[in-house]
């Protein structure tokens, strides 16, 4: 089950890093974004996401812990991200955002008026890591039994990451 996690994992991470530094248009709106944008979002996502592989091959339980809990934390911020903004409608930043970046691209759900519309590759994301958070944690439960010992810290955390990006994608102002 490990490797099959490790596999996930690794899938995940490389899926992010391409759809961020290279173009698929109309797949993704790269085109539409600034190198530097990309490549800061590249760059703080490849560190977070080579933990948890790190922490499934046995590096440390601190990584282990972090590998349980962080997918389903970045399941929920992706989440924020996209159906915070199509049911409850955008921030002002948001939509610049959205029109600038992803308008364009391949969608599969109705649009609901203005809002902006998770597209294709964010789907493939969310289902993705979504996959990898389960399996993540079967795979932890199998090598670490016990109850998991910093449930309430990656709760908080999760609720802070999440409630923090609705509001910057649903309420915030510029």
């Amino acid at each position: 089950m490990t490797a099959f996690t490790l596999i996930l994992q690794v899938t995940l991470l490389l899926y992010h890093q391409a759809t961020t530094r290279f173009d698929f248009f109309p797949f993704n709106g790269a085109r539409f974004c600034p190198a530097h944008e990309r490549q800061v979002e590249a760059t703080v996502n490849l560190v977070l996401m080579s933990l948890p592989p790190l922490g499934f091959l046995g590096v440390g339980p601190v990584l282990l812990n972090f590998g349980a809990a962080y997918y389903f934390v970045l399941f929920a911020v992706e989440c924020a991200t996209w159906w915070g903004p199509y049911f409850l409608g955008p921030s002002t930043r948001c939509r610049e955002l959205y029109e600038r970046v992803h308008r364009p691209t391949l969608t599969l759900v109705p649009r609901r008026g203005s809002n902006p519309v998770p597209n294709l590759e964010h789907l493939i994301l969310m289902a993705l890591t979504l996959t990898t958070a389960i399996i993540a944690w079967l795979t932890y439960r199998e090598i670490h039994p016990a109850p998991f010992p910093v449930a309430w810290v990656a709760s908080l955390i999760g609720c802070l990451f999440t409630g923090g990006t609705l509001y910057q994608f649903v309420v915030g102002r510029a």
